[in-house]
């Protein structure tokens, strides 16, 4: 149940917060005070979308929170969804919109996305506005308002989806090993082709580097040849008339030696000398070693090239490196077996597939039966509402066809068909329903679902469209018997609706330095005849006016203490 709102700087909201109750929460007010603002602003807090038009001019940002209170089931849906739950068991929402478009969501002070809150408000809430017979009008939307008469029926299709989507997926498969055989034999040639090609490459990774690396080394053969040999004749032969340097080396350690006897100063410097010709002397061995190895370099270079151009065409048509011609060969080699082994596979996968379609039709079935067992007792009872709703001889029915085809609904087209008079054959809504007709059956609807709906929370905007005299008075009692068991909050124009309220609010709009704002303002009981009485005869009030006001209000308080 929606206990509290809060909303701040929302189009012609400044600051305003209001405490609804269990029952029934009348709205009303002049056209255009800003009362339809209010359940824009309920729908914003539950993750609808809004454009940043949603905010009241000259300010930066519109906020709005929305307190609900504890029921059975928020502990679980709250843990479902991985967000904490407070002390109280109430679900805090509040979300922020700025002039970027960019909105803060918050559940029990978490932040979360709008997919979150679309889940969340689900759970909480059932809205109807005027704007809404359009889903009867649609008749693609009946086969989802039957279903949420239902029990069962969501396990069953979620059971359904699950099958479909392993359906799709195998359905898939079997397309791309279905092929014809020219086209078949087509592709094991151009894979034999292209594994032939690769295999005999013999391509290893890394060889690339490894390549470019000797190719750089026999492009500068001679220099690393005369470079190496000058650098082991200064270290260990000798140039020209000069000793080698390890043996000068040499005769200065034997004399650094000799001097260390003499003065402790010199041990350290004996170990730094001996250090250095140690490493000295292991690198004119391997400068030497590296000479004979190499004393011809039998790297080709034309080899070489032609190698990395192998390598390099390869590239070209199969990957951007080494690593990624293998990896797409071992992809075509397994390509190539499938396809070697598509018989049997397309057979396997064949007799899968049929029994995947055995199992959703049994389940198509089953969500079948459920729903033509749950229309029939939507039918009458719908047919009984719109007879109180003085539609006395009209026939409500419910024509569910089967389509042939399986999809997320399972195999059924349902549509909602009507008889508004004696003697009338049963037509689609888009039909035959005027607007006030309309409305008697989303009301009638919406009486039978809040039956069946664990939401407590029913929202209706101006629900009495189109209706007035006895059906205005009868829809008020309508929605009185669903506010013993819901919440009802309830945009209306009528008095014969105003008059049930258990809590009634006043939406106003005034001026005040060249400024527009929207209060809201719960009626005391006298303030209430006066409202009533507005309703009835507008903007002058009479004597006459608030009589009829107070015996509209006494006959209400009777009805619901039957």
């Amino acid at each position: 149940m929606l206990e509290y709102l809060h909303i701040k700087n929302v189009a012609l909201i400044k600051d305003i917060e209001i405490n609804f109750s269990k029952g029934l929460n009348i709205l009303s007010g002049e056209t255009g005070s800003g009362k339809s603002m209010i359940i824009s602003a309920l729908k914003f807090v539950l993750g609808e979308r809004i454009s940043k038009d949603f905010i009241r001019k000259s300010e930066k940002e519109a906020f709005v929170e929305a307190i609900f209170v504890q029921k059975e089931n928020f502990s679980n849906i709250l843990k479902e969804l991985e967000l904490r739950e407070e002390d109280d068991g109430s679900i805090i929402i509040s979300r922020t919109i700025n002039q970027n478009g960019r909105t803060i969501n918050k559940i029990n002070g978490e932040t979360v996305p709008q997919s979150t809150l679309k889940q969340l408000s689900e759970y909480m809430y059932d809205m109807h506005s005027q704007h809404e017979h359009q889903s009867l009008l649609n008749p693609n939307k009946h086969i989802f308002l039957l279903d949420k008469f239902c029990e069962n029926i969501f396990v069953l299709k979620e059971e359904l989806d699950k099958l479909l989507k392993e359906y799709k997926i195998l359905d898939k498969e079997i397309q791309s090993l279905n092929l014809d055989e020219k086209e078949k034999e087509q592709k094991i040639e151009i894979l034999s082709y292209q594994i032939d090609e690769i295999e005999k490459s013999k391509l290893k990774n890394g060889e690339e580097e490894e390549l470019l690396e000797k190719k750089k080394k026999a492009l500068n053969s001679e220099k690393i040849r005369s470079l190496s040999n000058e650098s082991y004749k200064f270290l260990y032969e000798g140039f020209e008339n000069e000793k080698p340097i390890l043996e000068s080396l040499s005769k200065v350690l034997d004399n650094i030696s000799e001097l260390k006897d003499f003065d402790n100063e010199f041990e350290s410097i004996y170990e730094r000398l001996y250090e250095s010709f140690e490493n000295l002397s292991d690198c004119s061995s391997e400068i030497g070693k590296y000479i004979r190895e190499n004393d011809l370099i039998k790297d080709d270079i034309e080899e070489i090239e032609e190698r990395l151009d192998t390598i390099y065409k390869l590239k070209r048509k199969y990957g951007n490196s080494v690593s990624e011609i293998l990896s797409y060969y071992y992809n075509i080699k397994e390509q190539l077996t499938n396809l070697n082994l598509n018989d049997e596979r397309l057979k396997e996968f064949t007799e899968k597939r049929k029994g995947l379609y055995r199992k959703m039709f049994t389940l198509c079935e089953e969500i079948s039966s459920e729903r033509k067992q749950n229309a029939e007792e939507i039918e009458k009872a719908v047919t009984e509402h719109l007879h109180d709703l003085e539609m006395k001889n009209a026939s409500f029915k419910i024509k569910i066809e089967d389509k042939k085809k399986i999809s997320h609904d399972g195999k059924d087209s349902v549509e909602f068909l009507i008889s508004p008079n004696l003697g009338e054959e049963l037509k689609p809504l888009s039909k035959i329903a005027s607007g006030g007709e309309m409305s008697r059956v989303m009301l009638s609807l919406k009486s039978v679902l809040s039956e069946a709906d664990n939401i407590d929370t029913f929202v209706f905007d101006e629900i009495d469209s189109g209706i007035s005299g006895r059906t205005a008075q009868k829809a008020g009692e309508k929605m009185c018997k669903i506010a013993k068991e819901k919440q009802i909050l309830c945009i209306t124009h009528l008095p014969q609706i105003a008059a049930m309220a258990d809590l009634h609010f006043l939406i106003e709009k005034h001026e005040e330095d060249n400024n527009t704002f929207t209060t809201v303002k719960e009626l005391t009981e006298k303030e209430r005849v006066n409202e009533i009485s507005r309703l009835m005869s507008g903007s002058v009030i009479t004597d006459l006016s608030k009589k009829a006001a107070e015996e509209l209000i006494y006959n209400a308080i009777e009805y619901k203490n039957l």
